[in-house]
C-alpha cells in the first residue's frame, strides 16, 4: 500500500501488532523512510493538526 502523503510504501506483513496492541507496521514504515522523508511526514502532520485547531476555534 502506498501512503498518499509520504509516497513511501507501507509494509503489509504478518505480526502487524505487538502483544500490547501496538501497530508495528507503522513503526517499520517510519523506520524505512529517510530522515528527510520522516521530517516531511512530521511536517504534514503538524500542518494538519494546526488546520484542525483553526477550524475548531472558528466553530
Amino acid at each position: 500500500m502506498i501512503d498518499s502523503r509520504g509516497g513511501a510504501e507501507v509494509p503489509q506483513s504478518e505480526g502487524a501488532f505487538s502483544p500490547e496492541g501496538v501497530d508495528l507496521t507503522l513503526i517499520r514504515w517510519m523506520l524505512s523512510l529517510t530522515p528527510a522523508e520522516r521530517l516531511r511526514v512530521l511536517q504534514n502532520n503538524v500542518r494538519s493538526i494546526l488546520r484542525l485547531r483553526d477550524f475548531a476555534r472558528r466553530a
